[in-house]
């Protein structure tokens, strides 16, 4: 997780802060166990050759609702490979089959074209564009993205 984070590609298109604190990773799954066992939000590691290269989680899950947001970065040496597309697909599965969702969200930079097309080719819509302000972006194009239970269950059929 340390070494992904810390990738200053990576960090030019997500809320990872940057740089990156030197105990970030180690702090982040701990964090992230505790919300798994929570129902806060589930994050996965994807490895390549025993190294960790990608995080993605889903993350916000609204009970209630049924809604969860799918959030993820993968390293940069790792990019234009299709693996966060298929790693957003297995998300979906367990998104909608396990936690039982109806819909999932994720967002991305306007700019961030390669993320837009990961989200696009599991289905993902358009549901909104908005301007991103944080400590990090300031007034940056960004898009909300939705994909329904049922969408994704005729684009798997």
């Amino acid at each position: 997780v340390q070494c992904y984070a810390s990738d200053e590609k990576v960090n030019k298109t997500t809320n990872i802060p940057y740089p990156y604190p030197e105990n970030g990773g180690l702090n982040f799954v701990k964090m992230a166990i505790e919300d798994w066992e929570n129902g806060k939000n589930y994050n996965f590691a994807l490895e390549v050759n025993g190294k960790v290269i990608s995080g993605l989680g889903l993350n916000l899950p609204d009970y209630k609702k049924h809604t969860i947001r799918c959030d993820y970065a993968i390293s940069s040496s790792y990019w234009g490979k299709g693996i966060a597309t298929e790693a957003v697909k297995i998300a979906l599965l367990y998104a909608f089959n396990t936690l039982e969702m109806k819909i999932v969200v994720s967002s991305c930079l306007d700019r961030n074209v390669a993320s837009r097309r990961v989200l696009e080719k599991n289905g993902f819509k358009e549901n909104d564009s908005f301007i991103f302000n944080s400590n990090k972006f300031a007034d940056e194009a960004a898009h909300w993205y939705e994909l329904t239970k049922e969408e994704w269950q005729n684009k798997t059929a």
